[in-house]
């Protein structure tokens, strides 16, 4: 389980040593600058005396490969695909150049969505545009599931899903933040999953954590359009669990889907099967904040589960 670790602290001189060591020249970092948005890790925007003059760097405990994992998902991602997402300039888990694991990467300019008020048009305009991106993303099949650069697995997809679903259920937290009455509901529903999830689809190359909050976009001659999506989480996945992160929380993307499923259809069935994609979400939710709202939805969803079955 990952730790949430949102208000680590950054100097001016671990700033400069990690540049340094990058552009292998003296900097002088005139700005570290907190951004909005860091959930699990610490973020900052860095200024600084040398081209490009603009970095942002992700900062969490040495005790953690989750930084490197994102680093081989940009990397991944900027060579295979099209998806605009920010390049790695450098990443060190060692703790051995600052006392924190980091992930350095390309300043992206624009404003996190889910930052910006918009209009119904505007909406629609961007979801439009959303849509086509994942349409591109999705175009990349694989021949098994898993994440980009882990060996190959002879796992069905329903297996390797379920277990990532048992394992969501067995965060400490969730026992402690979960009543029992509830937890034999989200069990009874897990129950469920092998046979429901056993009919998928090929292995497709999916962002793993599309949101607002993973969204920079930017004004261009009076139209908002994505300039960015951060925080991938890259691998092979039956596409329906992409498509079910977007409505997850009950999310409306009706400009999105019309785009999609306009060239890429939905499978019968998806209606049910996006339930237990939902729960494993809601479960990770409930084991990192604990809101009231998502240990609601986790028992919301999981009775619709169990009323199906």
């Amino acid at each position: 389980m990952i730790e949430t670790q949102p208000d680590l602290e950054l100097s001016v001189a671990e700033a400069e040593r990690v540049l340094e060591a990058w552009l292998e020249a003296p900097v002088v970092c005139s700005e570290i600058r907190r951004l909005d948005g860091g959930l699990v890790n610490s973020v900052f925007s860095l200024q600084f005396d040398r081209p490009p003059h603009r970095a942002v760097i992700k900062v969490h405990g040495t005790g953690s490969d989750d930084l490197a994992a994102e680093a081989r998902s940009l990397r991944y991602l900027r060579t295979e695909t099209a998806c605009p997402v920010p390049a790695v300039y450098s990443q060190d888990s060692s703790g051995q150049l600052i006392q924190h694991a980091f992930l350095l990467l390309e300043h992206i300019p624009g404003v996190c969505l889910k930052n910006l008020e918009l209009d119904a048009g505007e909406r629609a305009d961007l979801d439009t545009q959303l849509a086509e991106i994942l349409l591109e993303l999705h175009s990349h099949k694989g021949t098994t599931w898993g994440d980009v650069g882990s060996a190959p697995s002879s796992a069905t997809w329903a297996d390797l899903f379920v277990d990532r679903l048992a394992e969501a259920r067995r965060y400490p937290m969730i026992a402690e933040r979960m009543s029992p009455q509830s937890l034999e509901l989200v069990d009874a529903a897990i129950a469920v999953a092998p046979s429901v999830l056993s009919e998928s689809g090929v292995p497709t190359l999916v962002h793993g954590d599309v949101w607002d909050g993973n969204l920079i976009v930017r004004s261009d001659g009076g139209r908002w359009r994505i300039a960015g999506l951060l925080d991938p989480g890259a691998h092979y996945a039956d596409v329906e669990l992409e498509l079910a992160y977007l409505e997850v929380f009950d999310s409306r993307r009706d400009a999105l889907f019309a785009r999609y499923t306009s060239r890429s259809p939905l499978r019968p069935g998806y209606e049910r099967r996006r339930r237990f994609y939902w729960l494993r979400t809601a479960l990770i939710h409930v084991a990192l904040f604990g809101d009231e709202f998502f240990r609601e939805y986790t028992v919301r969803t999981a009775k619709a589960i169990v009323g199906e079955a």
